[in-house]
């Protein structure tokens, strides 16, 4: 731009309606840069529209292939620590909590669904964010999705650390195989598509559920003696016998955390034929979880009862208990790649959003792709490994972040789309259907959950830490 057209710019500036959302600059009218309808159009549907010579269709999943991709995030080795959220909530309670959270979150995806549907722009959580409040959410919640990214890396590099470390009975340095799990994650996660991850995703829930039904036959059949300790016999309860505030509220992060899945719905529903259909994809998801959850909780915590471990696949004697490390493996790979490629689908998004490499194929966008992905495993590799308290600090994660990206900004949502509060100057809205009320009811009860869960799931993780070095159970960095 020439210099008398940037003082012509400044002049329009200021004469320009301080409450507007345009900037007038002769004939033409330019957007704020927090402006809202910056997300009203699909950055991949104005790249086909403007198709290149090395275009690629992103949108190309059908539901079932949706629901095979979103199931693998949400069942993975999360399934075998529900045996220890069963013991502390009682049976009754782990039941309970299990299908109430996993029905709600099928309703808040709902939701989001419906949400991506009108906001054609949105392509992610932070999308989702600046919508509804504005820059500073949109970077809340992009630091959000980061965390959790990061954490959730750290997280599956240390559980298949225990998981080689067990196979091999502890004969190489734990680092060692931290680090190549970060690594070989890496090398599978090449395809920024979610469409061609649906079979590897099969694989992966295939491979869970195999090392579950082995734990679950192995704690069953094995003598009780190989988990008791000084003659104190197994035994469960219906309800809570001797949980505390924090075990309780620790369990049921532990839930949340696992049907957290449903946070990605915005980023699987943007690349699928039919945004729509990730409604009936997300069924297959929550039906497939909660049952799995269930059975793999109730049975093996009826069987190890207080003596349950987390994850399960240690209460079984080896050499039962490294097959199934062997199995699961699969999961843990495949898994860690889906859940990364969440929030490192958002930085890829941001950076090209409005770039012809959005869609190309060609070396420099796969280059960039890859160069996030690695930056992410790094940085939760080394976050595992500096970290001793890493459980606790995905609590945190889970509570400031998780919850609300699960439950209380899907209710704000449902009321910025629905609500007469949030009309359009011409639109007339009213909460009068049935369908509508349980929304809104849905909602503001979101809301509530998410502000009371979240200073106690700040404490649960806090009172876990103090007394993880109360008592010296962690570990030093980089400890082998």
């Amino acid at each position: 731009m020439s210099s008398a057209g940037i003082r012509n710019l400044r002049v329009n500036i200021e004469k320009a309606d301080p409450n507007s959302e345009e900037l007038i600059t002769g004939d033409s009218a330019i957007p704020l840069p927090n402006d809202r309808n910056l997300y009203e159009d699909d950055p991949f549907a104005v790249q086909a529209r403007n198709k290149t010579e090395d275009f690629v269709e992103f949108r190309t999943m059908g539901w079932i292939q949706a629901g095979f991709v979103a199931t693998a995030g949400n069942i993975a080795i999360g399934l075998l620590s529900f045996p220890s959220t069963f013991h502390r909530l009682g049976m009754f309670g782990g039941v309970l909590c299990t299908v109430v959270l996993g029905i709600w979150a099928y309703f808040m995806a709902w939701i989001m669904v419906d949400f991506k549907i009108r906001h054609k722009g949105v392509m992610n959580y932070p999308d989702v964010g600046a919508i509804l409040f504005g820059k500073w959410c949109r970077r809340i919640t992009a630091v959000g999705l980061a965390a959790k990214t990061i954490g959730v890396a750290g997280s599956h590099s240390v559980v298949g650390e225990v998981a080689l470390k067990t196979m091999t009975k502890n004969r190489i340095c734990g680092v060692w195989w931290a680090l190549l799990i970060a690594i070989d994650s890496i090398l599978f996660s090449p395809s920024r598509k979610w469409g061609k991850l649906w079979v590897s995703s099969f694989i992966s829930v295939g491979c869970i559920m195999i090392a579950a039904i082995i734990t679950v036959v192995g704690v069953a059949v094995q003598d009780s003696s190989q988990l008791t300790k000084n003659g104190v016999p197994i035994t469960w309860h219906v309800f809570p016998a001797k949980s505390t505030l924090v075990d309780v509220v620790g369990a049921i992060s532990n839930i949340i955390f696992s049907f957290g899945g449903c946070t990605a719905a915005v980023s699987f529903s943007s690349e699928m034929r039919e945004p729509n259909d990730f409604k009936k994809s997300f069924l297959i998801v929550q039906g497939c979880g909660i049952s799995a959850n269930i059975l793999v909780g109730v049975i093996i915590y009826a069987y190890g009862g207080q003596y349950v471990t987390s994850p399960a696949l240690t209460m079984t004697k080896w050499p039962i208990s490294t097959i199934s490390y062997a199995i699961a493996m699969v999961t843990i790979m495949i898994s860690g790649v889906l859940v990364i490629n969440v929030g490192a689908k958002y930085v890829y998004m941001s950076y090209l959003r409005d770039s012809p490499l959005l869609t190309s194929k060609g070396l420099r966008a796969r280059g960039i792709w890859i160069g996030i992905v690695a930056c992410m495993w790094i940085l939760g590799f080394l976050v595992s490994q500096l970290i001793s308290f890493l459980n606790e600090l995905l609590t945190v994660v889970a509570a400031i972040f998780v919850v609300w990206f699960a439950f209380g900004l899907v209710g704000c949502q449902w009321l910025y789309d629905n609500h007469p509060h949030w009309a359009g100057p011409e639109e007339e809205r009213k909460i009068d259907t049935l369908a509508k009320r349980s929304f809104y009811i849905l909602s503001i009860v979101s809301i509530i959950f998410s502000v009371v869960t979240t200073p106690l799931g700040m404490y649960s993780a806090i009172e876990g830490i103090i007394s993880g070095y109360q008592s010296g159970t962690f570990s030093r960095p980089f400890s082998c």
